[in-house]
């Protein structure tokens, strides 16, 4: 299909989906907008919690029609090739929809060349709810810098969607606020505070787990052979700030590690963003052995839950996975090598991290091996009140029931809507 007929056909579609009448007890679920051969993080929780339901129609939307998905059953489920007009009018039949990310990533047409059409779904007519993948660290959307922002708000739906948001997902009092902000203008009382989805895939009991976790469980079980897992999760560096970098480690560094390695019988984890835009080299990829250095990155393992299950301790930069590990008691670490950098020139953070960051804040690498040498040594970092403090700063739950309150939320919602 050329890309002027596709455009000539969404224009009609926008039509046709405005006539249509909703239900809404058919529920949109989309892929990762990204990594499209991926149907994970909250999106994936609050399906497990409702797929087995015969009266809810789950609609997960593809691109392509050979993904798979790994959905272990299901009742009442169907995959459907967004890029195709069957996708397009099972669409205009869902009156819910579970957004990853947003309407202008998760419900567009793509082409390999780059070029994108963005459907235009009528909002006023569904329950919209965004199924945000984290509590944000960084300052993001309507809170970050004036140049960024332009960047990230091209898309001009992208911008008015917010008002629309029937939900939108937090994990406390304080997070609320910041989406809140972030997500302007967005009525603040269409926040929830239900938790993530996705945490839960955290705190269950193995035996509950999605058997495609499972599986990833077992696989990073087999790459420790026993040992503890120290897991290096940097975050994602804006591709248009050309002086961003991340981290060059150095031979006698790197040596250094190991040797720190062996001596507490551990193993080094690193896990990249999936979103690498350009060739910003991560150069511990050379260095990968499989046995003292192995890559835990997302064509490995898909989800982050088995990486922080298995992991002893996390190291990160800015990167809001440490909240993730939190919420599992794991002690945490900041390689924070370009600080100035990262809040002048790229996005920035939302908290000072002396307020919202219970372990070390390194700044060298020397400071990073010393911490990571005593805390191996002596745990002392969980004990702390600094620690608890940060907990509670970021979590009103510490459950497995994310998923559930996420789902009440939207029953409640859909009792209004047959109501009126």
């Amino acid at each position: 299909m050329s890309v002027w007929f596709a455009r000539c056909l969404l224009t009609a579609w926008w039509l046709y989906d405005r006539l249509l009448p909703k239900r809404v007890d058919h529920w949109a679920f989309f892929v990762h907008p990204l990594k499209t051969d991926q149907f994970v993080e909250n999106a994936r929780a609050v399906f497990e919690q409702v797929k087995n339901d015969p009266a809810c129609c789950k609609v997960i939307f593809t691109r392509g029609t050979a993904t798979e998905l790994n959905l272990d059953g299901g009742s009442n489920v169907h995959l459907v090739d967004l890029q195709s007009l069957r996708g397009l009018a099972w669409l205009s039949r869902c009156g819910v929809l579970l957004l990853t990310n947003s309407v202008a990533l998760d419900a567009s047409w793509r082409w390999r060349d780059g070029r994108f059409a963005v459907l235009r779904p009528s909002l006023s007519r569904r329950i919209v709810v965004n199924l945000w993948h984290g509590i944000p660290l960084k300052r993001l959307f309507a809170l970050t810098r004036s140049e960024l922002r332009r960047h990230v708000d091209r898309v001009e739906l992208r911008r008015k969607e917010r008002a629309h948001y029937r939900g939108l997902i937090s994990s406390s009092d304080v997070d609320s606020h910041a989406m809140a902000a972030m997500f302007h203008p967005i009525d603040p009382a269409s926040v929830w505070i239900t938790g993530l989805p996705r945490n839960d895939f955290l705190r269950m009991p193995d035996a509950a787990l999605p058997g495609f976790l499972s599986k990833e469980v077992q696989e990073i079980r087999a790459l420790k052979r026993g040992r503890r897992l120290i897991v290096y999760a940097p975050t994602y560096r804006e591709s248009s700030v050309e002086t961003a970098r991340y981290y060059q480690f150095s031979d006698e560094e790197v040596e250094r590690l190991r040797e720190l390695l062996r001596r507490h019988d551990a193993v080094l984890g690193f896990r990249m963003h999936y979103f690498r835009k350009g060739e910003q080299l991560f150069n511990l990829e050379h260095y990968v052995d499989d046995d003292s250095i192995i890559d835990l990155g997302h064509a490995r393992i898909s989800e982050i839950a088995p990486v922080l299950r298995e992991a002893d301790m996390l190291v990160t930069d800015y990167s809001s996975v440490y909240i993730d590990a939190l919420y599992i008691d794991k002690p945490v670490f900041s390689f924070a090598y370009d600080l100035e950098h990262y809040q002048s020139r790229e996005n920035g953070l939302l908290y000072d991290l002396q307020l919202a960051f219970p372990g070390p804040v390194n700044r060298s690498f020397d400071e990073l091996l010393e911490a990571l040498d005593q805390e191996l040594s002596l745990s002392r970092q969980l004990s702390s009140e600094r620690y608890r403090m940060v907990r509670k700063f970021f979590f009103n739950y510490q459950d497995d029931g994310n998923s559930r309150r996420v789902v009440e939320r939207l029953k409640n919602l859909m009792t209004e809507a047959r109501n009126v």
